[in-house]
């Protein structure tokens, strides 16, 4: 498992801090979240060319105007969970899924970590959850393969 940081590893990039010097200046960035309210292809060719040596991204809507860009290049893309989407189906319409746990409602998330925590490591990459439970229940993850966000 590696572990991730909001902020240094993990940053989301919108059309308010897109050519800000601060994010530039982050030395190895792991995970991108594309955080446009209004994407366009020269926004997000922005990104990519700014940012090569970032190979994850992040979406959250607009998936299949992001598809068209990024299947013509070598980067991956994880769509990820808002506290508008439910669980199940949010499962079954995306196959490479970030989980963002502080986004589920709390039947949900109660559900995730009593019943189907391993389920839900067996099938999600990277998955963002709280410091605290994370501190209090390591041992699921000692033995996942995936990126652990902690917030």
């Amino acid at each position: 498992m590696k572990i991730t940081k909001m902020g240094s590893d993990y940053v989301c990039i919108s059309e308010n801090n897109m050519t800000d010097e601060k994010l530039l200046s982050i030395p190895r960035i792991h995970l991108i979240e594309m955080g446009f309210k209004e994407p366009t292809y020269e926004k997000v060719e922005y990104v990519l060319k700014t940012y090569k040596s970032v190979n994850r991204f992040v979406i959250n809507d607009n998936i299949k105007f992001y598809n068209d860009i990024l299947r013509n290049t070598n980067k991956k893309y994880y769509v990820v969970n808002t506290s508008n989407d439910m669980l199940i189906t949010f499962f079954k319409r995306n196959n490479k899924v970030l989980l963002n746990t502080i986004n589920l409602n709390p039947l949900e998330r109660a559900f995730v970590f009593s019943v189907a925590l391993e389920d839900v490591l067996n099938n999600v990459e990277v998955i963002i959850i709280n410091e605290k439970y994370y501190k209090d229940n390591p041992e699921p993850f000692n033995t996942w393969s995936g990126n652990l966000i902690l917030i």
